[in-house]
């Protein structure tokens, strides 16, 4: 059994916060009019916009409780509430439309590679250096690593960016655990070592 998730996005029905998540369910309103909506408060709160139910929604709560929840844009929390607010899932058909396919105009600031035969992060990112960036992108392989993804990728053959030249992808080419012990790392461990080992990079940010 899992333990909750402590995070703004997974409320607790007795804390109030200003944004929730919730999903459109059938019923009449206390006006006749608008939407019932369920956000894990005990009871649907009312909405003045008529939405088809089992559609999910973000709203914005008013400290005036007399004032209708709003709907609001999915990023909301994050992007005026300031909020964590989960993360989102995007599909790359290959390691070079990782780049291309990128849902920011002007692309990554910062690229990062992982890899056993990278360079040591705390070598790359000591404590005293700053990096600056909007976008920063770190990149993990599966057990046969980043190199085995440049090799099965079409686009990147044609560049002749192939094994050991997949490094040349990305700005830094990094190991998060010099002398791991082991043949491989699994993903889901490499993803928490990493963000452990190269937390600084954002603090210093």
């Amino acid at each position: 059994m899992l333990p909750t998730l402590d995070m703004p996005h997974h409320p607790n029905p007795k804390d109030w916060i200003s944004y929730r998540e919730g999903i459109v369910i059938p019923g009449e309103t206390s006006t006749g009019s608008g939407s019932l909506v369920e956000v894990g408060l005990g009871e649907p709160v009312e909405i003045e916009a008529k939405i088809p139910p089992k559609t999910r929604i973000t709203l914005k709560f008013s400290e005036d409780e007399t004032q209708y929840p709003e709907p609001v844009h999915p990023a909301a929390p994050r992007t005026e509430g300031g909020y964590y607010w989960g993360y989102n899932v995007r599909k790359a058909s290959s390691l070079s439309n990782v780049f291309t396919e990128s849902p920011y105009e002007n692309g990554y600031d910062v690229s990062i590679g992982t890899s056993e035969r990278g360079v040591p992060a705390s070598r790359v990112f000591p404590p005293s250096k700053r990096v600056n960036f909007n976008h920063l992108i770190i990149v993990f392989g599966g057990p046969r690593g980043l190199e085995f993804a440049a090799m099965n990728d079409q686009e990147l053959s044609s560049m002749d960016i192939q094994g050991p030249r997949a490094k040349e992808l990305f700005d830094n080419w990094v190991n998060v655990l010099p002398g791991q012990g082991c043949r491989n790392i699994r993903t889901d461990e490499a993803v928490f070592i990493a963000l452990a080992t190269l937390r600084g990079i954002w603090n210093s940010s």
